[in-house]
């Protein structure tokens, strides 16, 4: 009986993690490829990623943080975001280090953006 609620939360854990995060999760991207799981991507898969994946996955955060910030059933503003040459540096940088192989790059971006990003 123990083992029941550690089953059961194993269980969750694997069915929210399909669920990836959001509408980035359920688009193709233009060339028909599946989507990147931003939510669990993480500084080792970045350091051996190909130059396009990378440049997807930097895309894909790009589109997601500046999108607008909605206030009062209008726009009110745009999110935040890293230029191309920014988001690499950052990248770059700390996933180069040696403790940081898991840490997910979304999380890397969104502290970034919001000290050192601007509207796009």
């Amino acid at each position: 009986m123990r083992g029941a609620p550690i089953a059961a939360a194993l269980s969750a854990a694997a069915l929210l993690a399909g669920c990836g995060g959001g509408g980035g999760a359920t688009r193709l991207a233009a060339d028909g490829a599946p989507p990147i799981p931003l939510a669990t991507f993480k500084c080792g898969q970045w350091q051996a990623a190909r130059a396009d994946i990378q440049q997807t996955v930097i895309d894909e955060l790009h589109g997601f943080y500046g999108l607008p910030v909605s206030g009062q059933r209008r726009t009110a503003a745009y999110g935040t975001v890293l230029t191309d040459s920014q988001a690499r540096s950052l990248f770059d940088g700390w996933c180069s280090q040696p403790f940081a192989g898991n840490f997910t790059l979304y999380k890397l971006y969104a502290r970034a953006a919001a000290f050192g990003g601007t509207a796009p």
